[in-house]
């Protein structure tokens, strides 16, 4: 994971996560199917306190407390047409 706060690179660390999803594809014809699948990505949450420390309009340093979660829903569709070679 990398926090960029603007464009000034802040931290950087490699933390793990997990998927989980199911799909399904149904025939709608002799060569056609058409098919969907839902997709859970969950990876490590994450924070950022001393390392993302940015200035006010003062100039004096300002340590935010920011929590930040990495969870996304994917859902996929398709339509597949198989050739008969």
């Amino acid at each position: 994971m990398r926090a960029n706060f603007s464009n000034d690179p802040v931290s950087s660390t490699t933390k793990a996560g997990w998927t989980a999803g199911a799909g399904v594809e149904v025939a709608l014809a002799r060569n056609w199917s058409a098919k969907a699948e839902y997709l859970f990505v969950k990876l490590a949450d994450g924070s950022c306190t001393t390392d993302c420390a940015i200035a006010d309009a003062s100039g004096t340093p300002v340590i935010p407390n920011v929590a930040v979660k990495f969870s996304e829903s994917i859902v996929r569709g398709g339509i597949n047409y198989r050739f008969a070679w």
